[in-house]
């Protein structure tokens, strides 16, 4: 939604909504809600993969008129629940350049009106109880709360930790921890998954993945 990749998964008695975009796009939900017959109020779960403004710019007003449960990990809950995070850093020599910018010269904050959390993760959970095939992952390294979410086995919803938005390459542009990141991509790729949904860009299969952590690895 916006500059920024929302998902609705098809629960029990439901919907789980994975991440909530930038703010004033609580009417596109309802929009593609309303496509299946379903309300803001047939949310049962939101998952933030990761607490920046353009995932979360929307979740307060969401949650309010759903009544959903929040997720996320420990690491990003009490960023969350305060309303604003440092700007990441930059992984490339333009969005270095941003980031410095916004982090030391314009000391500006990513910000967003704060949410109380429901569930708090810390390694792995499981969407079982939510009729749902399927399990979220700790990946940090864009930030170090990151969570992807792997769905039978087959498709993987990975927030920024993948990010598609170049020809050849699904390196995000920012990332606080590089190291972490592969890491992560290590774990995600031990899933086998035949399709990624990242947080920027259109879905894509494994071979642009293993092309990029090819590359990367061998840095």
């Amino acid at each position: 939604m916006g500059k920024s990749n929302s998902y609705l998964i098809k629960a029990k008695d439901g919907f789980i909504l994975v991440d909530a975009g930038m703010p004033g796009k609580t009417e596109r939900v309802i929009k593609v809600l309303r496509e299946y017959d379903a309300e803001l109020n047939d949310i049962k779960l939101i998952i933030i993969t990761h607490v920046h403004n353009d995932h979360v710019g929307s979740l307060y007003d969401i949650k309010r008129k759903s009544n959903a449960s929040v997720l996320v990990h420990e690491k990003e809950k009490n960023i969350l629940e305060k309303g604003y995070n440092k700007f990441p850093d930059g992984t490339m020599f333009f969005s270095r350049m941003i980031s410095s910018l916004a982090n030391n010269v314009f000391f500006s904050q990513d910000q967003f009106i704060p949410v109380e959390v429901d569930i708090i993760i810390k390694d792995e959970f499981d969407l079982l109880d939510y009729g749902v095939d399927g399990r979220i992952l700790h990946t940090p390294g864009h930030t170090e709360g990151s969570v992807s979410i792997i769905i039978e086995e087959k498709f993987c919803l990975t927030g920024d930790t993948l990010f598609n938005m170049f020809p050849n390459s699904v390196y995000p542009p920012f990332a606080n921890d590089e190291e972490k990141l592969i890491e992560s991509w290590k774990k995600l790729r031990e899933n086998n998954c035949i399709k990624y949904y990242p947080g920027h860009g259109k879905d894509f299969g494994l071979k642009k993945f293993d092309k990029t952590i090819e590359k990367h690895i061998k840095k």
